[in-house]
C-alpha cells in the first residue's frame, strides 16, 4: 500500500488569500469606524456645553422675568415724585415751626435775663 502525498498547496494559497482580505478588510474597517468614534466623543462634548449653556439660558430667563417692567419703573418714578412734593410742604411746615421756635427761644431768654436781674 502505497501512501498518497496529500497536496494541500492550492488550500494554502486560498487561506494565505482570505486572511490578506480579511486583514485588508478589518484595517478600512478599523479606519472608518475610529472617525465615528472621534465624532462621538465630539458630539458627546458638544451636547454637555449646550446642556451648559441651556442652563445659563434659564438662569438669565429667570432674571429677566424678575426685573421690573416699563409700567412698574414709571409708576415708582410717579410715587417718588409726589413723595418729592409732600417733602416740599413738610419743609416749608418745619421751616414755620423753626420760626416760630426762634420766637419762644428769645421770649424765654428776656425772662430768664428779667428774672436773672431781679
Amino acid at each position: 500500500m502505497e501512501g498518497q502525498v496529500l497536496n494541500i498547496s492550492p488550500f494554502v494559497v486560498w487561506v494565505v488569500a482570505l486572511s490578506q482580505l480579511l486583514t485588508f478588510g478589518l484595517t478600512i474597517w478599523g479606519l472608518m469606524a475610529s472617525g465615528g468614534r472621534r465624532n462621538t466623543v465630539r458630539l458627546d462634548e458638544q451636547a454637555r456645553r449646550l446642556d451648559v449653556h441651556d442652563q445659563r439660558l434659564n438662569a438669565v430667563e429667570q432674571s429677566i422675568d424678575n426685573l421690573p417692567t416699563k409700567e412698574n419703573v414709571q409708576s415708582m418714578a410717579l410715587s417718588v415724585a409726589a413723595m418729592s412734593g409732600d417733602i416740599r410742604v413738610m419743609r416749608a411746615e418745619l421751616e414755620g415751626a423753626m420760626a416760630i421756635m426762634e420766637r419762644l427761644e428769645s421770649i424765654v431768654s428776656r425772662h430768664d435775663n428779667h428774672l436773672l436781674k431781679g
